[in-house]
């Protein structure tokens, strides 16, 4: 079986050739980007409401709420906590830190867990400006400020922001390298989607909307809501904004096996024909792992090896640096191998109406 596979797969390794093109396209796509800018703010601003929702996040809350407490924001500041059903002292840990916690103990049926939680948060809040974050976000002190200033000098309704990506281990750091090119591939200017790690919106805006009552069965609400707010001609620009927060999405191999599910689980739904260019992107930058094999079964000639390897290193160098080191490239093929098994899994098990695990709850 093994062989008739690499005797069909050897007719496409020349596609490999293709990566590096694609990435440095992706590259140059993810530059061109908006980047908030990194001045202080120079007036007073509105009142900002950092809503925060929380399923089992009491050791993250640990690093992020003393960010939150350091910020240089020139007006008022609340912090808004929502428990979300947790089953350790997240709402224990939040109190300590002066956050002001909303807990949650019911689901009701036809929401999802999140979109309940950033719901909740909002009708709590008092600000002119909502702030959605995640619990595993360090902050920097003028962050939020440069958000909000910039969204009122350039009229915009929000603006959602690509953070500073912290990984902790290999396999972390080769699968998120490949699945941030792999996105890339794809990306569009006029793109509506919207990161779930940082959303600023007027409450003028959200209220109007309807914002996370309109997607509250969407496991990706991030894109849900960018999809929704764009179809009601509302403006919020995606932007880069490394300096402004920093995030690490996952703590175990287990979590980042699990958000990639969720991920692949969904990304055809929101985004159509350009996730088969994502889809083709991982693919093509996992052949030399087949490759590989093709060479040690004597099926091809060996100069394909180095070729598409090297191929494929080159493709992932520019962003196996943004994720720490550019020598990660050299073995960015399992990056690759990792996300698409994920994705496929993911994808496989929402076919099958099983759901993914994502927070002790299937999604």
């Amino acid at each position: 079986m093994l062989d008739n596979l690499l005797d069909r797969w050897k007719h496409t390794i020349y596609l490999s050739l293709l990566a590096p093109p694609l990435a440095f396209r992706a590259d140059r796509t993810y530059q061109k980007l908006p980047q908030l800018p990194s001045a202080p703010p120079r007036r007073a601003l509105p009142m900002l409401s950092i809503i925060v929702p929380a399923r089992n996040e009491a050791h993250n809350l640990r690093t992020l709420l003393p960010s939150l407490e350091a910020l240089d924001y020139p007006g008022q500041v609340e912090v808004i906590v929502v428990d979300d059903n947790s089953e350790d002292e997240t709402a224990v840990v939040a109190e300590s830190f002066g956050a002001r916690v909303i807990r949650l103990r019911e689901l009701p049926a036809d929401w999802l867990g999140k979109p309940y939680a950033l719901c909740h948060g909002a009708s709590a809040a008092r600000g002119d400006w909502l702030l959605f974050t995640d619990a595993d976000t360090i902050h920097q002190p003028h962050g939020p400020a440069q958000a909000v200033q910039y969204a009122l000098e350039h009229n915009l309704d929000g603006v959602s922001l690509f953070l500073d990506q912290q990984c902790r281990g290999v396999t972390d750091r080769l699968a998120l390298t490949a699945a941030f090119a792999g996105m890339f591939t794809a990306w569009q200017p006029a793109s509506t989607h919207l990161n779930g790690q940082y959303i600023l919106l007027r409450r003028q805006v959200y209220e109007e909307s309807g914002g996370f009552t309109a997607v509250r069965h969407e496991a990706l609400e991030d894109l849900a809501l960018g999809r929704y707010l764009r179809q009601k001609n509302y403006r919020v620009q995606m932007m880069r904004g490394e300096h402004a927060a920093q995030v690490r999405m996952y703590q175990t191999r287990t979590q980042m096996w699990h958000g990639m599910n969720r991920l692949g689980s969904q990304t055809l739904r929101f985004s159509g024909s350009r996730a088969l260019w994502t889809i083709f992107f991982i693919t093509i930058t996992m052949n030399p792992l087949l490759v590989l094999l093709a060479v040690l079964g004597r099926r091809v000639h060996r100069i394909w090896l180095p070729l598409t390897w090297g191929a494929v290193a080159l493709s992932f160098w520019p962003w196996a640096r943004r994720f720490g080191s550019g020598w990660y490239a050299l073995i960015s093929p399992f990056g690759a191998l990792v996300v698409q098994l994920a994705g496929a899994w993911g994808l496989v098990r929402r076919l099958l109406g099983r759901g993914i695990h994502w927070k002790g709850r299937t999604v």
